[in-house]
């Protein structure tokens, strides 16, 4: 393993300046916020898992009155208990941005650490931003040293990663020394967790990860705060993060590739559609072939889908099961169900898992295969052929779907995804608001012009 990564990456979250960051760098860090704050808003109201985890965690607070915010509820909370409601919430409709060489969910768990900080101290939109994007870098680092070889063990990333940007970004955000920092980053290999054990039976573990990542973060932070010791070497050590979690799988020596100068958030993807990123590629293809064909269900035959191993493995293996999803996440964790769903409508939205039972999803959902092309390995793509019932076979090929850097949403297209899921939840005078001062984050004298928004 290579030596010194952790105290490289301590090194970079307490010495990386405002000014040192490339304005298109501070931009897209505010998108992505204004992304996590509108995937939150969907996942507080759309969640069947948003009920039990608001009840959970105000009878674990017990009364505990706090600074932080949660998002579309009056209750101010400690921040511990903030960030694990607007994790959870931001990842209940599997829409929140991804990151692809490291398999990675990065902006929930790390947003929600960060705003929930932010409410218990007063820190500037500035000291905000750059923290964002020190988070962005820790997990994206570290994490596109793993690439797929975290789940291929069982692992969910999101969270045995994340917790190491969100405390490095949380350290500096409340002005740690270097010492602190490491020591948060030391707890946080004990507090790393994570297992893809959901996907057998749509369990809503994987949404409370990011809430448990956010929450261990502050934990860990605040323990550091008075000075607990944590581990050394925590991500590289022979017993540390990547040994454990990775094993032989890990590059440990890209976790420091272009630290400083090759920004993760510039690498991160936004989502267009609610499911798993692997789908999405096969989400296009579908919706271009039915528009420009004037395609209906009952004109398919059957669907052809080649896909990466990573995909592979977590939508479409085994077949026999992920052909018949019987509730939200098992759909979300389908492209049989992706692919069918699209078919019929020529696009794909919330409002699909509405159709988990309906006769012609279920008849193409059969109808639909799907091949493992190793050429892809971990990436997005995907061919689709399908079959016309008149024999016809028409064939896409999509390398990046909608949403990856090479094929990005606009900000018109962002703040609209924003606006469907905010309004509801706070109104549109103060979605709107919250769009501008999320647009103008660096000119903010303190994180409450925008968090005051927020609640409810």
């Amino acid at each position: 393993m290579a030596t010194g990564i952790t105290n490289a990456l301590v090194d970079y979250a307490q010495n990386l300046k405002y000014e040192d960051i490339p304005p298109e760098v501070l931009e897209r860090t505010k998108h992505m916020l204004l992304d996590f704050l509108g995937v939150a808003y969907g996942g507080l109201r759309t969640g069947e898992s948003s009920g039990p985890v608001i009840d959970g965690v105000l009878d674990l607070a017990s009364g505990a009155a706090g600074e932080s915010a949660v998002l579309g509820r009056p209750e101010r909370l400690p921040a511990h208990y903030a960030a694990l409601l607007n994790a959870t919430f931001a990842h209940s409709m599997d829409f929140d941005d991804t990151h692809r060489d490291a398999v990675i969910h990065i902006g929930t768990p790390l947003f929600a650490t960060l705003l929930a900080l932010a409410d218990e101290h007063e820190v500037s939109g500035r000291d905000f931003l750059t923290a964002a994007v020190i988070g962005y870098d820790v997990t994206g680092k570290v994490g596109k040293a793993h690439g797929g070889s975290m789940h291929a063990r069982g692992f969910h990333p999101t969270a045995t990663t994340g917790i190491f940007g969100c405390s490095a970004a949380g350290a500096r955000l409340l002005g740690y020394s270097a010492q602190q920092t490491a020591n948060a980053l030391g707890l946080n290999v004990s507090q790393s967790a994570g297992s893809t054990q959901f996907l057998e039976n749509g369990s809503w573990n994987k949404r409370f990860h990011t809430g448990l990542a956010a929450h261990n973060a502050v934990m860990s932070l605040v323990m550091a705060r008075h000075d607990y010791l944590g581990a050394t070497s925590p991500i590289e050590g022979s017993r540390g993060y990547f040994a454990l979690y990775a094993g032989e799988g890990a590059d440990a020596s890209r976790a420091l590739d272009g630290l400083g100068s090759d920004f993760e958030v510039m690498n991160t993807a936004v989502k267009p559609y609610p499911c798993c990123r692997y789908s999405h590629a096969t989400i296009d293809a579908v919706a271009d072939i039915v528009r420009a064909e004037s395609l209906a269900s009952p004109d398919i035959d059957g669907i052809q889908i080649a896909m990466g191993e990573t995909g592979y493995g977590l939508v479409a293996d085994p077949a026999e099961m992920k052909r018949v999803p019987s509730n939200v996440v098992e759909g979300q964790f389908s492209v049989y169900f992706a692919a069918a769903a699209t078919a019929g409508k020529g696009a794909y939205a919330w409002d699909a898992y509405d159709r988990l039972d309906d006769a012609e999803v279920r008849r193409l959902m059969q109808r639909t295969s799907v091949t493992l092309d190793e050429r892809f390995g971990s990436g997005m793509e995907s061919i689709v052929s399908l079959r016309t019932a008149d024999g016809r076979v028409i064939e896409r090929t999509v390398p990046y779907p909608k949403g990856e850097p090479e094929n990005p949403m606009t900000w018109e297209e962002m703040q609209a995804k924003f606006t469907e899921w905010s309004e509801p939840a706070i109104g549109a005078a103060r979605a709107a608001q919250v769009i501008e001062s999320v647009a103008s984050l660096e000119s903010l004298a303190s994180m409450s012009e925008l968090t005051t928004n927020l609640g409810a």
